[in-house]
């Protein structure tokens, strides 16, 4: 069952809920914290690791970054990037 993350903009929450997908498509979610129906699903990001070397197949690579870690967060989150 995937995992959604949703806004509501009653309270300004967000929260992520496993959903089906019809569930979470029909509108049928409501706020975890206030119980709100004013409910939308956000579009989730995320980071994927492309080949085992550091490089994207585009000449650029990212270990050279100086410690950058190749990451969004410049390496200071514990995603292990770096």
């Amino acid at each position: 069952m995937p995992l959604y993350e949703f806004y509501c903009a009653d309270c300004r929450a967000k929260f992520e809920v496993l959903s089906p997908y019809a569930k979470a498509k029909a509108g049928e979610v409501v706020c975890q914290q206030c119980h709100g129906t004013r409910v939308r699903k956000l579009l989730s990001v995320f980071a994927a690791r492309r080949g085992g070397d550091g490089e994207f197949g585009d000449g650029y690579d990212f270990g050279d970054e100086g410690g950058a870690g190749g990451c969004a967060c410049g390496g200071q989150c514990s995603c292990g990037g770096h």
